[in-house]
């Protein structure tokens, strides 16, 4: 794509891709990583959240590039998915496990050069009716095994208000071609639910 890509004209805070995965495939693979794997804390707003990078390191660290990390090599299927899913150089790819009734943080991703120009896809792992992120206003149930992208360059945030279930999410970037872009452009925005108390508590957790 050309360098004037701003992903910010082309979705305002989610959208849905209306394509199927297989869950099982992705589910069996993310159960079989070892616990000790879930480490990395990407930032303090992801303070009650563990992860683990497959593709490239979390932007606190100051890493160039994003070389492949050893547990994509346990994930065949996750691989198949951040190269195939759609057009597009895939950039950074991680497992992002939220405690019960944990929050991400209301916060925005910079907005520098890899942000703009990239897509950011979420497929839910394991989730629960309890678990919504929190995008440009609106709240989002994603299911598992849906494949949505968010503008991460817009406030947003997650609740999981499960008492005993974590939500695991699927993260990666692309670097769209123009195919993915007119495809994007073509499904239409996700209309979410608006939730007055949920919000207060958002604005709450950083007050």
């Amino acid at each position: 794509m050309s360098v004037q890509f701003d992903k910010r004209n082309h979705i305002v805070a989610c959208r849905r891709l209306p394509r199927q995965i297989d869950i099982a495939a992705l589910q069996h693979e993310v159960a079989a990583i070892p616990a000790v794997a879930w480490t990395g804390q990407r930032a303090p707003v992801h303070r009650e959240t563990v992860s683990v990078f497959l593709k490239g390191y979390p932007p606190m660290q100051h890493v160039e590039g994003d070389p492949e990390r050893p547990p994509l090599s346990t994930c065949p299927y996750i691989r198949r998915l951040i190269y195939g899913l759609l057009r597009g150089n895939p950039g950074k790819c991680l497992l992002a496990s939220l405690q019960p009734r944990g929050i991400v943080y209301p916060h925005t991703d910079a907005a520098n050069g890899y942000f703009i120009g990239s897509y950011r896809i979420h497929i839910p792992v394991f989730t629960n009716p309890e678990a919504l992120v929190f995008c440009n206003g609106r709240f989002f149930h994603m299911r598992a095994g849906e494949i949505w992208l968010i503008n991460n360059l817009a406030p947003h945030a997650v609740i999981n208000d499960h008492p005993t279930e974590s939500r695991i999410h699927l993260i990666y970037d692309v670097f769209p071609d123009e195919e993915t872009v007119g495809l994007i452009d073509s499904l239409p925005e996700e209309a979410g639910i608006t939730n007055p108390s949920l919000l207060a508590r958002l604005k709450a957790s950083v007050g």
